[in-house]
Order: C-alpha cells, then structure tokens, then sequence
C-alpha cells in the first residue's frame, strides 16, 4: 500500500516539531495527506471538590481546554506551511489517555509519527508509555529524534534484523519506504552470548528476498560482545546517518529473551536516528 496518509502526534513540543519536519519532509516526497493529532487528558476533580465546584467555572475551564487545542491546531498548520509546499491538513482532538487514543486514530492512517517520548517511560496517567504504543497501534510508528535536524533524505536506510516475527514484520511494514532508497544496511549483532541469527540458506536469504523487490542490500555484521546491542546499533547508525533506522519492538515480558527484546527502551532514550517501529 503506497503511503498517502501520515498522522503526526502533535502537541507543540520540541519532539513533536521534530517529527512534524520529517512528517512534512516524506509527504513531499511520497505526495501523503498530513494530520496532526492532540489527545490530551481532561482535568479531573474528586467528588469532594467538584461539589464546591460551578457548572460555569466547570464551562469556563472546558472552553479553555478547547480553547489551547485550537490554539495547537493553528501552529501545527503554521509550522507545516512554513517548511514546505502548501499541503492537505488536517487537524483532530480527542479527550483520552494519550498512548491508547493515539493507537486508536493511527488505525486510520498508514503511519503514525511522534517525537521522541523524552521522560515518558514514567508510567503516570496522560504521559506516553512508547512500548504500549507500539504494540497497540497495529501500524508501523516513526519515532523522531527530539533535537533532529531534518535534512534532504539521503535514500540510505538500516534494519535491525535477527530473522525474527516483529523484525519481519518491521521489514514489510517499512517495504514502501525500502522500495525508494538507493542503499541499505541489514543489521545483524553478534553479542558471543547468542548463535548468530543470521544465517543465509538458498531461497530463503533476506539480501535475496529484498533484490526481488529492486532493493540492493548489504548485510553489516556488528559485534556487541564487550557492549550493549542498542549502542552497537546506534554507533552504526550515527557513522552512516541513514534516513530511518528500521526495526521490531517487542514487549519486554514477552519477549525479552530475544537478541533486540532488550534494545526496544535503549533505543528509544538514545536515538540518533528517525526509528521505524512495529508490532
């Protein structure tokens, strides 16, 4: 499926900036509608307050709530018009905990894009819990950079690969993307605890199965024996500078035994590089 279709979790943060460059960046590139999209969490009141409370100071903080969406809404269309070629825009605000709401309208889109979840691996009520995200949206997310400098795509790309089902899944989910760029860096970590996942076997080798969709790839071995495999994956990353690092996102009770299992939060608190992940 061509992409055509790109939500942007917006909500005037630096990351969320970030993203909304990208975002404008990829639909010049592939022709793609954009929509930003504000959920924000109500604010709530114990019985005991809400007694003490009028229903016209209960009115007057709604229209206030609105009042800051609309208020997103208009510098989301103005950051969008200022980077590049006027686009189709569109704009949505929901009410709800944002990490499932979120999910919820990416569904009807082909890819969500957010900032980086700078300080939201804190699980309190309204803040982004990225793993949950991920494995809800049953859509591939971009995750961009807080401080990224979004540059002319330079049509180079990197997997994360261990043969795995999320890794695969990742893969074809990024296919459209893959399909356009002129290099790409198949990912494999040899960490001396684990076999090596990659094993070529006739027919059956990634390399090949990428050539048959005109994407030339090249397998790069990184040794993560006296390290971690996410810096393994981001040193790499930061020495080629592709335009997206593609990978699977597992959920750590799961699948924590996995080689990437336990790279999924390593990544998303020290990216270097947009991320392409899903479920």
């Amino acid at each position: 499926m061509a992409i055509k279709d790109l939500l942007i979790a917006y909500d005037g943060s630096d990351a969320a900036k970030s993203a909304t460059h990208m975002a404008v960046k990829m639909a010049e590139k592939y022709d793609a509608a954009l929509t930003g999209a504000y959920v924000y969490w109500p604010q709530q009141y114990g019985s005991d307050v809400k007694r003490w409370i009028s229903q016209d100071v209960l009115a007057t903080m709604r229209d206030a709530e609105r009042q800051a969406a609309d208020e997103l809404g208009q510098s989301f269309r103005e950051l969008v018009a200022a980077i590049g070629p006027s686009r189709p825009v569109s704009w949505i605000v929901e009410p709800g905990q944002a990490g499932p709401m979120l999910a919820r309208i990416g569904r009807f889109h082909d890819i969500l894009m957010v900032g980086q979840f700078v300080g939201a691996l804190r699980r309190e009520r309204g803040a982004l819990d990225p793993e949950d995200l991920v494995q809800r949206a049953g859509r591939p997310i971009i995750i961009v950079p807080e401080n990224h400098d979004t540059q002319p795509f330079k049509e180079h790309a990197a997997v994360a690969w261990d043969g795995s089902k999320a890794a695969a899944r990742a893969l074809s989910d990024a296919m459209q993307i893959l399909e356009t760029k002129n290099k790409l860096d198949i990912l494999t970590v040899e960490t001396g605890r684990t076999r090596d996942h990659y094993a070529p076997m006739p027919e059956r080798d990634i390399v090949a199965h990428l050539k048959r969709h005109g994407v030339e790839a090249q397998v790069v071995k990184l040794d993560a024996s006296s390290g971690h495999v996410g810096d393994a994956i981001l040193d790499h990353c930061k020495a080629t500078g592709p335009d997206v690092l593609v990978m699977g996102a597992y959920g750590r009770a799961k699948f924590g035994s996995l080689i990437f299992g336990g790279v999924t939060t390593h990544i998303l608190e020290n990216m270097n590089v947009p991320v392409l992940m899903s479920h």
